[in-house]
């Protein structure tokens, strides 16, 4: 799925997402190609515990969670490190 249609399917929601296809351009966006949708939430601390257990058992996993208000997942990766816009600090 694309992120428009996440948005879609779960107006106004937290969702824990997985990137299927995923590249980072030059300017160090994660550009999520292709996701799948794995749970929806109705607030953040839920949906960020079960980020943590799914992380905790397989942390190659490229998991993400987001609200679907944002237009755009904006996510930037530094240093290896993928940090999404509430979370992103000028140095």
């Amino acid at each position: 799925m694309k992120w428009e249609e996440i948005c879609q399917a779960f107006p106004r929601q937290w969702v824990l997402i997985e990137a299927v296809r995923a590249h980072t351009n030059k300017k160090n966006e994660r550009i999520l190609d292709e996701i799948a949708p794995l749970k929806k939430f109705s607030n953040s601390p839920d949906a960020m515990k079960t980020y943590q257990e799914l992380h905790r058992e397989n942390p190659r996993r490229e998991l993400y969670v987001l609200h679907t208000s944002r237009k755009e997942p904006n996510i930037i990766e530094k240093s290896g490190l993928v940090l999404g816009d509430s979370e992103k600090t000028n140095y």
